[in-house]
């Protein structure tokens, strides 16, 4: 099966500006099985019909986690109707910094009977520290203690791949934090910023796969060719903000336009 996650951007749904109409064309060009769209908001004033033209309601079902009374971003998660059946779903409040933009579905491959467990989620960025974002890590690899195969995918909001200082929000904490019972699955380069290869020292990775008790699981490079759709506002190519003073808005994408790559993969269960 193929399973893809998109943090597409909505910063909270604040913004006035209408989602780009392109954004469906590249979902339903991908054809997944699982779509897992993080930060996300029905607040951005188009976005149920840009939604509605992404997942045709004769192929998807579709699940979001509604979290207007917290007014924190959403997950959107659509799964294809032929191959797979959806249990249940579950969702945390998601009010403040207590816990992660999250949604989940328990489902059932239709194929094989084999039932498994799909996360999507986005740890918290701005005004958190990092044990408040392992905390919120850890209420739901806590959630799922119970599940015997599960694919988290997700946001995760760490640092740039070649820190690693003790005890900080980073991969190689956040490994030794899961002592094995995740495997981490993150392709090669960065998911965020400047397009830049794996050892580059300010490469951002922070869209990831977690995953258990999962036969096989193949992940793609990270995909950026959807910055062709719109050369005025990626007016960088393939990098999401210029190379000297990112922290300003004029140098970065602005809402609500994809600002991470698309992360892929297939697997089996």
């Amino acid at each position: 099966m193929k399973i893809i996650e998109w943090n597409i951007n909505h910063r909270l749904g604040y913004s006035k500006a209408k989602m780009p109409e392109w954004v469906a064309d590249v979902i339903r060009k991908k054809d997944a099985d699982i779509v897992i769209l993080t930060e996300c908001s029905n607040r951005v004033p188009n976005w149920k019909i840009e939604k509605d033209k992404a997942f045709d309601s004769n192929k998807y079902l579709v699940f979001t986690s509604n979290n207007n009374q917290g007014k924190q971003n959403d997950v959107t998660i659509a799964i294809k109707k032929q191959k797979i059946e959806v249990l249940y779903s579950k969702s945390f409040f998601s009010d403040g910094y207590n816990a992660p933009d999250h949604l989940q579905l328990k489902c059932r491959c239709k194929e094989n009977n084999q039932e498994f467990t799909v996360v999507g989620m986005r740890i918290h960025a701005m005004k958190i520290s990092d044990k408040q974002k392992y905390k919120q890590f850890d209420m739901v690899i806590n959630e799922l203690k119970e599940e015997r195969k599960v694919i988290i995918a997700g946001d995760f909001n760490n640092n740039r791949r070649n820190y690693c200082e003790k005890d900080k929000w980073n991969l190689k904490e956040i490994d030794e934090h899961l002592n094995g019972e995740y495997i981490r699955i993150t392709p090669e380069g960065a998911s965020i910023y400047r397009d830049v290869d794996t050892k580059d020292a300010h490469c951002f990775a922070e869209d990831h796969f977690f995953v258990k008790g999962i036969k096989d699981i193949a992940v793609k490079p990270y995909d950026r060719t959807f910055v062709d759709k719109d050369k005025a506002i990626y007016k960088w190519g393939t990098d999401f903000q210029t190379r000297y003073g990112w922290e300003k808005s004029e140098n970065q994408i602005s809402d609500p336009y994809p600002d991470h790559a698309i992360l892929e993969a297939e697997f089996i269960v």
